[in-house]
């Protein structure tokens, strides 16, 4: 697992009902520090009678996993799903079940419940976060019936700031009974199970993406000459602005207008707005969205083809970097460089790129001036690609660049 270790920050240990246990843990996931207060408090009342016997856990938004790996190390017959929609915390998820040296785990992609392979868990948790907007919250506590057998029961930690709507959905759903309640300075626990004259009403599972869960507002956006709309999704940055990076790089794609592309690769792709510039700018055949969240990759392939570009031109790829194996090359190569990856990650993205495009390929950076700076400096000293054009403003900058023959 090459590109997750360019994440790696440290390895931490918890002890768990008298077991040491040990996570790989990345700066850029949650509680990269420690195991954080809000998952010990959970983790703490998931003793209690009628949470001592389960099956089959669904551990919601798992991270790098300490949730469903201390369970699991608590009960060994049970097995566990982990899922979250991040990449980089799928792997070091699955990379934290073999340090553990433990099995009977399930461990993939979803969106909330969207992608969970099956319905029958017994108990289901969640560290909940915090700014995933409303109806997410109310989507999370209240659909988890979807994937429960009958008598199942969710407990779920949340922090003080959600805490008072939270414990409204709850209160406010009749089919809901709350078993257990407790707080601590910052955090709530909740217990709860569905009423057994619920399970009567429920229908087949939905998809949440599809339903509009995660919609915030809609609106258009200047892409050259035109007007193009977008539909906005909690849970991604530039709900209400375009930051400035994704500004400088709408503009430079005006370089290629009119051109044929054969294949291109928006990688970070946020709301949409790159990969549509680029659609309604060029003519472009095949696109490969790659982002290590799967949200930005759903919301942005929406957004393209809302704006006329044909769905089975679009790949998406949920990957940690950019993979490059047996996939073709491309002619151009768009993103932006997080500020706040580790500072491995960024030449690990631009040597991967590299490799992916072809003879004489574009591929079109932008970040912090720092981060496009340290950039600079490394294609110079390995001259595997030539700096074409640099441009900065305000404390931004963007780089275009040519692959050497």
């Amino acid at each position: 697992m090459s590109n997750s270790d360019a994440y790696f920050k440290k390895e931490i240990v918890y002890s768990y009902r008298g077991r040491e246990l040990r996570f790989r843990v990345s700066q850029s996931l949650f509680s990269s520090f420690d195991i954080d207060l809000g998952t010990r408090h959970l983790l703490q009342t998931l003793t209690s009678k009628g949470f001592d016997t389960y099956k089959k856990v669904l551990d919601l938004g798992c991270g790098y996993g300490p949730i469903g790996i201390a369970l699991k190390s608590a009960y060994d017959r049970c097995i566990v799903h982990m899922v979250d929609r991040d990449a980089v915390a799928i792997e070091y998820a699955q990379q934290n079940v073999e340090l553990n040296n433990l099995s009977g785990f399930k461990v993939y992609k979803s969106l909330g419940y969207d992608d969970v392979s099956e319905v029958d868990f017994d108990l289901i948790v969640s560290n909940i976060p915090a700014k995933v907007g409303e109806p997410v919250l109310s989507h999370i506590i209240e659909d988890a019936k979807y994937c429960l057998c009958p008598g199942g029961k969710v407990a779920v930690v949340v922090i003080d700031a959600i805490g008072e709507y939270v414990t409204k959905v709850l209160k406010s759903n009749k089919d809901i009974n709350i078993l257990f309640y407790k707080r601590w300075p910052g955090h709530l626990v909740f217990h709860y199970e569905f009423s057994k004259d619920s399970y009567r009403k429920i229908g087949p599972k939905i998809n949440s993406f599809e339903e509009g869960v995660y919609d915030r507002s809609s609106r258009n956006i200047q892409i050259g000459m035109s007007m193009s709309p977008f539909k906005i999704v909690y849970g991604l940055a530039e709900f209400d602005i375009l930051s400035y990076e994704t500004e400088l790089l709408i503009n430079k794609i005006n370089i290629f207008q009119g051109q044929q592309i054969d294949r291109a690769i928006i990688f970070n792709p946020g709301q949409g707005f790159v990969p549509v510039a680029l659609s309604t700018t060029a003519r472009v055949g095949k696109i490969d969205l790659v982002d290590r969240d799967l949200l930005s990759l759903k919301i942005s392939r929406e957004n393209m083809i809302l704006n006329g570009y044909e769905q089975d031109q679009i790949s998406l790829l949920h990957e940690v970097g950019i993979p490059n194996s047996n996939l073709p090359a491309a002619d151009c190569i768009i993103g932006i460089l997080d500020e706040k990856d580790e500072p491995q990650v960024h030449p690990m993205i631009i040597r991967e790129a590299t490799s992916r495009l072809s003879n004489n390929g574009t591929l079109i950076i932008a970040s912090g001036s720092t981060a496009i700076t340290r950039m600079e400096f490394l294609i110079k000293r390995e001259k595997f690609l030539r700096i074409v054009e640099r441009q900065k403003s305000k404390r931004k900058s963007l780089m275009v660049l040519k692959k050497r023959n």
